[in-house]
């Protein structure tokens, strides 16, 4: 046996590892979830985030949200940036009897017969696929692309139709020209209006001010260019309570905490090594300011303070893959979410580091572990907790599925919830 048959042999029995692990969650499923929906896409999304708003209806038993995603087409197909509409129903306990096996869903606003509703109601062309789309906090109809080009662009959506034209014409409101190759970090500053900051494949973090654009000039340089990776910037996120605070995550297994106040673009003010390989993802506790978590291609997630970053406060090491997102609960201080090319999304629960375990509650997980998603069958791109519903979130796979799902409350429990924000 040759080194290609081996190979494809180790894939179908990879394969039939993902395929009965599936049919075990499939199975309990309606005893893991308030409401769940699994939605397959014309092409695969690398990029997905709810837009803030949330409309409630009188009399009804759901509420209407948007969510912001892309695609990645291939054979010449043309890529848009989309706005989908998702009307969740008001959580209540599912039933066994609820689960319809055929439409991969169970829940809804009076029962079965109405599934959670999916509709894309807003196509923008774009050019190749969308790495990333971020819509700016203080106007959300604003959003800022990543584009293989390595141009970043800024999209009014209120500025196109809900269709686009025969053309498919490209028409972004801002270019945003300075990266050298595609990137995918992209954050816009909570304190700051206008303020967005990229990394990317030419090892540079960039801060751009886009309140000056016109339809007359659309574009934009950056007005700051770090230089402090050795290796492909993969993440940027602003700090969400100190307004000159600027992190990045790189290649080179390191995290990087820039100063906007002090003049140096190579040096930054604080760094972190403790990764074994890329580190993919970062996330800023949204109120403990000292606290941040990163996921890497090593398979873990850490939790770091910034006060001491010899060291990380824990480690979380349950993945089985590179891990490529995590994002802090938008409602439960204590709670992390993370995924990856594991196909899986994990919730950490913080508050439980260190807690003793049985050696027959230790079979199930770490003590920090309080839920796994299992329904994605290909490796995650990325997911999104939903601001205004607690523990809803959204996350996309490569195989063009999107989930839009919520953990059954007995599993969850009370949480903590949100501290308020220091002043």
């Amino acid at each position: 046996m040759d080194d290609a048959d081996t190979l494809d042999e180790e894939k179908l029995v990879e394969q039939k590892v993902i395929n009965e692990e599936y049919k075990i969650w499939k199975k309990n499923a309606p005893l893991l979830y308030d409401f769940m929906l699994t939605k397959a896409l014309e092409w695969p999304t690398l990029t997905v985030q709810w837009l803030p708003d949330k409309q409630t209806l009188p009399d009804k038993n759901f509420s209407n949200h948007r969510l912001l995603i892309g695609t990645n087409t291939s054979g010449g197909a043309p890529n848009y940036l989309q706005i989908a509409n998702i009307q969740l129903p008001t959580p209540t306990l599912p039933k066994l009897s609820d689960y319809n096996e055929e439409a991969g869903e169970f829940g809804g606003y009076t029962g079965p017969s109405q599934p959670i509703t999916f509709d894309v109601i807003q196509k923008i062309p774009h050019p190749e696929e969308v790495n990333k789309a971020r819509y700016q906090p203080q106007n959300p109809n604003l959003i800022a692309t990543c584009c293989p080009d390595g141009v970043v662009r800024l999209w009014d959506r209120t500025k196109h139709s809900s269709q686009p034209d025969t053309a498919n014409t490209i028409n972004p409101q801002a270019e945003l020209r300075g990266h050298t190759e595609q990137g995918f970090g992209l954050d816009w500053s909570l304190h700051k209006e206008g303020q967005l900051a990229t990394g990317a494949e030419d090892n540079t973090t960039r801060i751009w001010d886009v309140t000056n654009y016109s339809s007359t000039d659309k574009t934009i340089a950056p007005t700051r260019t770090f230089t402090n990776h050795s290796a492909f910037v993969n993440n940027v996120q602003h700090h969400p309570i100190l307004p000159y605070g600027i992190g990045s995550v790189s290649d080179d297994k390191t995290f990087a905490l820039m100063d906007l106040r002090t003049p140096s673009d190579d040096r930054p003010a604080r760094k972190a090594e403790g990764h074994t390989d890329a580190v993919n993802a970062l996330a800023f506790h949204p109120t403990e300011e000292l606290l941040f978590a990163t996921g890497s291609a090593d398979s873990s997630v850490k939790i770091w303070d910034i006060r001491n970053l010899k060291m990380c406060v824990a480690t979380f090491e349950t993945h089985r893959s590179s891990v490529t997102t995590v994002e802090w609960s938008p409602f439960h201080y204590n709670i992390l979410a993370s995924s990856g090319d594991d196909r899986r999304v994990l919730f950490w629960d913080c508050s439980k580091v260190g807690d003793e375990q049985t050696p027959e509650d230790a079979m199930d997980g770490p003590p920090e572990l309080s839920f796994m998603h299992a329904g994605h069958t290909n490796s995650i791109t990325e997911f999104s907790w939903n601001k205004t519903v607690p523990w809803a979130i959204c996350s996309a796979s490569e195989d063009n599925l999107i989930e839009i799902w919520m953990p059954a409350r007995p599993i969850v429990g009370d949480q903590p919830k949100k501290k308020a924000q220091p002043e």
